[in-house]
């Protein structure tokens, strides 16, 4: 059952949720879905709105039209140009703070890139745990071509992590565009498919997701980005603990019961 509730108030954004899934549409095709610091400020908010609703246990995130994202709003950044420095970093800062805050959701976010993403659009696509990218999409990485630094939107956190730090390097310094099927070999999407395919994978993902174990699932998530900057004792104790939490949940007994019945799961979250 779908529920708009949540869209209420958004003038850049669409946000439903249909059972466990939330579904969060960046809602200015006129402009390419650009990013302006209202969007900025109302993805931000959006994210704690799905943060709340304990019913959620997936977002897609997607662009209306044509776009997924086209990055900054070049036109109201032109206005800040004549700005005092500080003003100019408050409107970066408005896209890094929704970008961490998307990256930081303890539930699965997949990227629905439906259209093109630049810029900014790249590194809210990289935010997201898993990325489906239509074939006739294309990911740019354009931020030399306009005289601005590729460390921008989460991007050179993001990438290295994906590439590795020397394909980071030359993909930032050489503003490289990628089509959907040279990003899927390029590792920087998880899936792709024909523009008339999208939907189907990208819900097909959303709904294997919404139906596994919350509380596991959580802890997977937690557990790979942490493990990054963790020792690895550090993430044995985070292992021992997480795995302990588990095993002691009702998830895991039911669980175990399909197993043995031969049917599928169905899991509550406790």
């Amino acid at each position: 059952m779908k529920n708009e509730a949540m869209s209420m108030g958004y003038n850049t954004l669409k946000l439903e949720t249909d059972n466990a899934v939330a579904r969060l549409t960046l809602n200015r095709p006129e402009r390419a879905n650009s990013m302006t610091m209202e969007m900025g400020r109302e993805l931000a908010a959006a994210v704690g709105a799905i943060r709340a609703d304990s019913n959620v246990r997936v977002v897609v995130l997607s662009g209306a039209g044509k776009h997924f994202c086209a990055g900054a709003d070049m036109a109201e950044f032109e206005r800040l140009h004549s700005s005092p420095p500080d003003e100019v970093e408050a409107a970066v800062r408005a896209f890094l703070e929704a970008i961490g805050e998307m990256y930081r959701l303890p539930i699965p976010v997949i990227a629905r890139i439906n259209g093109d993403a630049f810029g900014g659009g790249v590194g809210l696509a990289l935010a997201c745990d898993l990325r489906v990218m239509a074939m006739s999409a294309r990911m740019g990485f354009a931020f030399s071509r306009v005289g601005l630094t590729g460390a921008d939107a989460g991007v050179t956190y993001f990438l290295p992590r994906i590439v590795g730090p020397a394909r980071a390097m030359e993909i930032l310094l050489m503003g490289t565009v990628f089509d959907g099927e040279a990003a899927a070999q390029e590792g920087l999407v998880s899936r792709v498919a024909a523009p008339d395919e999208l939907d189907r994978l990208t819900d097909e993902l959303a709904a294997k997701l919404a139906a596994g174990p919350p509380i596991g699932i959580r802890f997977t998530k937690e557990g790979v980005i942490e493990s990054l900057a963790r020792s690895l004792t550090a993430e044995f104790d985070f292992e021992a603990r997480a795995q302990t939490a588990c095993m002691m949940s009702a998830d895991h007994k039911e669980g175990v019961k399909a197993f043995m019945e031969k049917r599928a799961p169905v899991f509550v979250g406790k």
